[in-house]
């Protein structure tokens, strides 16, 4: 064997290894996957596709959710068959969960790769949760912003730029974010003070073909956001929180997102009411049964009506933090996700919650 493939050959025991311990960790810490209600697939319209086999590393958020999942259908009475063969699903409801490195090979334009394989299942004549229609806003935020305007939904100013029309598109905002177009979190997001520095960075950017780029203004003064989980017209409480910059973050000059990643600071209280309702008819616009929303406020004024930066079918709810991490921050609460009531746990728990939403106002 050469040197090569024994790398090769190393990695793939590594990933082994890594995802078993993975599985085995997650097993200690939540319940397993219910058998109680679970019939052969001719005995049910409704089937859970275990999406979480079809990778080789073991994700263990995919499988928290299709275990909340399959636990509120079994609360409710409700049997259901478990599959992971999508090839054999004809005629079904299907709910499905999307694991994180789902797409083997990735392409660039991963996120279409995703909605292929929602559209196949439908053409098999499947009822899906998520839609293909709703995958498609999933981490392309081009379809995401020509969604919002054709709904009327209040955005900061954004403009799709590609590699036809860039050239006459005018750089009049500054500060200003250039954004990826398929991109999460804060990958793909690159800020820039001046609308000159903006330009340079497009006229020097090597577009993929049919690729787009967003220029958005940067909300002013803002120093914090709110992810806004709903399912229909209900807000999921304990999957809804702020957040906000380290002081840190606002003492540097260095521009920054709000993601845990840089210490941003997670609260689950004091969430306007107004939103509930504004967000729910905005769902409805888009045509999406649950989303996890973004939405930011210019100078943190809440009495001024917000923006909507991003909306997403498929999210990681951020559930809070029980007292005895008190003195962690949030992101490392996230590090240590296998802890007695750490974030595995909690996810648990609030995925039980956006499932018993699910189920109660009939989207599945």
């Amino acid at each position: 064997m050469d040197r090569s493939s024994l790398a090769t050959r190393l990695q793939s025991i590594r990933r082994e290894v890594g995802g078993r311990y993975r599985k085995w960790s997650i097993d200690k810490v939540i319940p397993p996957l219910p058998a109680d209600a679970v019939v052969p697939i001719e005995s049910t319209p409704d089937v859970l596709l275990l999406c979480s086999n079809f990778i080789r590393q073991f994700d263990p958020q995919a499988h928290i959710k299709e275990v909340a999942f399959a636990q509120e259908l079994t609360a409710r009475n409700r049997t259901f068959a478990i599959s992971a063969d999508p090839g054999s699903l004809f005629d079904k409801s299907v709910a499905w969960f999307l694991p994180g490195p789902f797409v083997s090979p990735h392409l660039w334009d991963y996120s279409r790769q995703v909605r292929e394989f929602a559209v196949g299942l439908e053409r098999q004549g499947n009822r899906l949760f998520c839609s293909s229609a709703e995958t498609e806003y999933w981490e392309n935020k081009a379809h995401m912003h020509r969604a919002f305007e054709a709904a009327g939904i209040p955005t900061p100013k954004t403009t799709i730029l590609s590699a036809e029309n860039w050239e006459s598109v005018a750089f009049d905002a500054e500060p200003v974010l250039i954004k990826q177009e398929h991109s999460a979190g804060s990958v793909g997001i690159h800020h820039f003070n001046t609308a000159v520095e903006a330009m340079r960075f497009v006229a020097s950017y090597r577009f993929r073909p049919n690729e787009s780029l967003l220029m958005q203004e940067v909300v002013g003064g803002a120093t914090k956001d709110l992810r806004l989980t709903m399912v229909g017209n209900a807000m999921i409480e304990p999957a809804t929180y702020w957040r906000t910059k380290s002081a840190e973050a606002l003492a540097t000059s260095t521009w920054t997102t709000t993601a845990t990643t840089y210490n941003s600071t997670v609260t689950h209280d004091n969430i306007p009411d107004s939103v509930v309702p504004m967000a729910a008819e905005y769902l409805s616009r888009l045509g999406l049964r649950t989303a996890g929303i973004d939405l930011m406020w210019i100078d943190d004024d809440l009495s001024r009506d917000p923006v909507i930066l991003e909306v997403s079918p498929y999210y990681q709810p951020n559930p809070p933090k029980p007292k005895r991490y008190e003195g962690w921050t949030y992101k490392q609460y996230k590090q240590r996700p296998y802890a007695p009531e750490g974030y595995f746990v909690r996810q648990h728990q609030v995925m039980r919650v956006i499932s018993a939403e699910v189920l109660g106002q009939g989207f599945f």
